[in-house]
């Protein structure tokens, strides 16, 4: 059964590479930059723009006093004065199909939607749902919460890490007050990888979280992944 990897978003990502030694293409580049274009603070409105450019009014809507997406969102929240809209949206390229999440979120009793939350997706027929890395994880036992890209390298057969599987961050400084930003630095972003094991039914889903004060990437969970027979390669 296809499943993608739950249990895991916390939230959402980022393009520094270090150890990612293979090549991406020019169309992941695309992706990638285009991913990056959407800034945080930026509102639902400005997002649209940037998505459709002189078209985006053809894509909003009024509701409940607010401007959001025609398209319907995939999660629905409203507590305490706070709403939340998230939504969906997928490019089918046959070469590199993504799913991309944006979450917006309003300040308390305000009706203006911002962006706090990101999440890139890397599509393909694999049993979580996303792309694996190419390379394989020979013995789990060797890999420890807090290890950096490079000391994970070191376990990992080839290479760099290969693909990367989903990206995502987040950052609510544009709806937080001045009190809650003190208080809180809601803010981050990880990355997940899907890898081969030594054992052909097993494979490793791994995040990595942006360590900020050492700016690195370092493993902050995984898990194993138990494939059913027709799953196996």
């Amino acid at each position: 059964m296809k499943q993608l990897i739950t249990g895991l978003i916390v939230g959402v990502l980022c393009l520094t590479a270090t150890i990612e030694v293979q090549a991406i293409s020019k169309e992941e580049k695309q992706v990638l930059a285009t991913y990056r274009s959407f800034a945080f603070g930026l509102t639902l409105v400005q997002v649209a723009k940037v998505m459709y450019g002189k078209s985006y009014k053809q894509h909003l809507t009024e509701k409940n006093g607010a401007t959001v997406f025609k398209k319907k969102a995939i999660r629905v929240k409203n507590e305490q004065g706070y709403r939340t809209r998230t939504y969906a949206f997928f490019d089918r390229s046959k070469t590199l199909p993504t799913r991309m999440e944006l979450e917006f979120d309003t300040k308390r009793n305000k009706s203006t939607y911002y962006l706090t939350t990101k999440a890139l997706q890397f599509l393909a027929d694999s049993p979580t749902g996303l792309r694996e890395s190419t390379r394989t994880i020979p013995h789990i036992t060797r890999i420890h919460s807090g290890q950096t890209e490079r000391q994970l390298d070191r376990h990992v057969s080839g290479q760099g890490l290969g693909h990367v599987a989903m990206r995502w961050s987040w950052d609510y400084t544009a709806v937080q007050t001045k009190q809650e930003r003190k208080k809180y630095k809601y803010l981050g972003q990880s990355k997940v990888y899907v890898f081969d094991s030594s054992n052909p039914h097993k494979q490793i889903d791994l995040v990595m979280h942006y360590d900020d004060r050492h700016k690195k990437y370092k493993v902050n969970y995984y898990s194993v992944l138990t494939l059913e027979e027709d799953e196996v390669k």
